[in-house]
């Protein structure tokens, strides 16, 4: 057993090998339990979230011709969110007032309940990747209703998300470091 392992940890390939096993454990017996998560970290794939224009050209699906800061966003996107009874100065108050974007990673939280204005980490049947978007709602039979925040409106599935659905919701954001799974993704759609 030392060979073996004296083997495992002088070569390249057992490093390598050694730290994949180390991020396995640590994800599924660190992050999961002590987030209370099945899904502790995700990576963002879409612009719905983001805050600027996510083709340069288009913000809630309104051209623009400048865009600088919250109350720019707020000018552009904000109704959608009057609709709902949320006014500016309740959006500045969430956590996550300026959004996210492509590329981001998540950290999750699983809760017992959620509130308007959390953002949620959710699954859809027939959707592979996880929805993150921002609880805009709360319905009386217990379900909430979210939206992206760069969406000019809800997707079919936004109207009535059960708490089975959800995975927790966002805590934390990683700048950056989820573009290996945006490549992967866009690459070969897993």
């Amino acid at each position: 057993m030392k060979k073996f392992w004296k083997t495992l940890t002088d070569s390249w390939w057992g490093n390598i090998l050694l730290g994949f096993a180390a991020a396995v454990i640590f994800y599924y017996v660190v992050l999961v339990n002590v987030l209370s998560s099945s899904t502790p970290v995700v990576a963002v794939v879409s612009g719905s979230m983001y805050h600027g224009p996510s083709d340069g050209k288009q913000i809630c699906g309104i051209a623009i011709d400048g865009f600088k800061q919250f109350d720019d966003y707020w000018k552009i996107c904000g109704e959608t969110y009057e609709e709902f009874g949320i006014t500016k100065e309740q959006f500045a108050s969430f956590n996550f007032k300026d959004g996210f974007g492509v590329g981001d990673m998540p950290v999750v939280k699983g809760e017992g309940t959620y509130m308007v204005g959390d953002i949620i980490v959710y699954s859809v049947q027939g959707i592979n990747a996880p929805i993150i978007h921002r609880i805009v709602k709360i319905n009386g039979d217990g379900t909430y209703q979210t939206k992206g925040d760069n969406n000019n409106g809800q997707n079919p599935y936004e109207y009535s998300v059960s708490p089975s659905q959800i995975k927790g919701k966002v805590i934390f954001i990683i700048p950056k470091i989820g573009y290996f799974k945006v490549l992967t993704t866009r690459l070969f759609g897993v």
